[in-house]
């Protein structure tokens, strides 16, 4: 009875052990979307970095359905119709034996895609301060905050946002009043990603600051005396936030030391280039002769003269 116990204890670790791997590779699906938010000559853009493992984008490819022209969806033609249709430009694009990378970019005079969907970048501020250095934190919502609840939420047949088309694809209503799939949905063009769990999804944001700021995110570049730093988010709908903190000298403070060190020094210089005051002149120095030699000491009278 014992043995068989113990087997039966084995058999239920093994079981749960395959079970948490099988979660984990579920869950950690081989896609990443990073969001770079930057401003170039005064204007503001976003560039949006697709990745996706090499074995995700063979089975995503593998299970695709035709297009309009009777040809299968591939990665590349799939996302280059999804982002160009919203106004992005194609920067950059490999496929190796790493996996699929695409960079799209785009300029905002307002609020952008991600801040439609999920929630505004608002830093608020909090300082410490001393009389010569004071410490700023700043804390502001992670954007993607409430981005998987929008894609939950969104009803059917909605595809006017970047966000309703991956979910339902671009659909129109003919003269008939019928509805048309004219831009199928992410999972309807590639069947293989119905067996995902979309929490593994990892989301990335970058944007810039100085390169000697601390933050609850990761710096991943260094351009010139500012920093890149990224913080990460998946697809679900837990809300976090992103910290700054960074230290600033007070003027005032270094400005009384700087008064305190001149005024030292000018007290120093005047003290070792003051004149000394002459001395009185003694009997002696005062007279061409000297009244001791030619004094007569009963009379107490000089005697030549």
């Amino acid at each position: 009875m014992r043995r068989i116990k113990i087997r039966s204890k084995s058999a239920a670790f093994v079981a749960a052990v395959m079970l948490a791997l099988a979660a984990a590779l579920l869950s950690g699906c081989g896609a990443s979307l990073t969001v770079y938010d930057y401003t170039e000559n005064g204007e503001r853009y976003n560039k949006f970095v697709l990745s996706l493992d090499a074995d995700v984008v063979r089975a995503m490819e593998d299970s695709a359905i035709y297009d309009g022209d009777g040809k299968r969806y591939t990665v590349q033609s799939y996302f280059y119709s999804l982002f160009t249709g919203f106004g992005c430009e194609l920067t950059d694009a490999r496929y190796d034996g790493d996996g699929y990378t695409v960079a799209y970019r785009k300029a905002y005079d307002g609020a952008t895609d991600l801040e439609e969907i999920g929630t505004k970048v608002a830093f608020e501020r909090t300082i410490a301060r001393d009389p010569f250095i004071k410490t700023v934190e700043e804390t502001s919502p992670n954007p993607f905050n409430g981005v998987r609840q929008a894609y939950d939420e969104v009803l059917p047949e909605q595809s006017s946002t970047l966000i309703q088309q991956l979910k339902n694809g671009r659909v129109a209503v003919d003269e008939y009043g019928e509805t048309v799939v004219q831009f199928p949905s992410v999972t309807d063009a590639f069947p293989y990603l119905r067996r995902l769990n979309a929490d593994g999804l990892l989301l990335n944001y970058v944007m810039r600051a100085s390169k000697r700021t601390k933050t609850s995110g990761e710096r991943i570049s260094t351009i010139g005396r500012n920093g890149e730093f990224m913080f990460s988010h998946y697809f679900d709908r837990t809300v976090t936030d992103m910290r700054l903190k960074y230290k600033r000298p007070v003027p005032y403070g270094w400005y009384l030391v700087a008064l305190a060190a001149g005024g030292a020094t000018v007290a120093i210089i005047v003290l070792c280039t003051r004149k000394k005051k002459p001395k009185k002149p003694t009997l002696l120095e005062r007279f061409p002769y000297n009244p001791e030699e030619y004094r007569d000491y009963e009379t107490h009278l000089p005697t030549k003269l």
